[in-house]
């Protein structure tokens, strides 16, 4: 009787186990854009990734703005999309620098010029672990690059390869 009591925990906790580990997988692709960028080809929504983050343009913006201060401290980025595919977010938009920085407009001339951004058309990759987006080098994760053709060594989705590995 013991040994019966003792499998059927064993094998409970073994199916919650199964069970939970297969709610924090994420297989379906959404792709979320700030209002002012162009819609992209995947279904727009905001999704949980993993059952922790969010992947949308709010969530991952912010992480964006830190990846390219990162790079430079003065440093500013303007998400203008952002494509999500199991666990990983790619946001593309202009990187340039902070008013006051040589080569950077001021603010007035920003004004005077339109809503447009100065900079150079950029993406950054993310993984989520957890409730957090982690930044990714397109050097790590993009694989062996020969033409336009995904990599098998690539570790970022297909869906996400051309925007976050071959564009800028």
């Amino acid at each position: 009787m013991r040994n019966s009591i003792k499998f059927a925990a064993v094998a409970a906790t073994a199916a919650l186990s199964i069970a939970g580990l297969s709610a924090c997988s994420s297989s379906s692709s959404s792709t979320a854009a700030a209002s002012s960028a162009p819609a992209s080809s995947a279904p727009s929504s905001s999704a949980a990734v993993g059952g922790m983050t969010t992947c949308d343009a709010a969530t991952v913006g912010p992480e964006a703005v830190k990846a390219a201060q990162a790079i430079n401290a003065n440093n500013t980025f303007e998400t203008q999309d952002v494509a999500c595919d199991n666990g990983w977010a790619v946001a593309t938009g202009i990187l340039g620098g902070s008013a006051g920085e040589e080569g950077a407009e001021t603010d007035a001339e920003s004004s005077s010029e339109g809503d447009s951004p100065q900079g150079a058309p950029t993406s950054f990759i993310f993984q989520a672990e957890g409730q957090f987006w982690i930044p990714k080098a397109a050097a790590d994760v993009c694989g062996t690059i020969d033409g336009t053709t995904y990599p098998a060594d690539a570790q970022i989705p297909e869906a996400l390869f051309t925007a976050g590995c071959l564009a800028g």
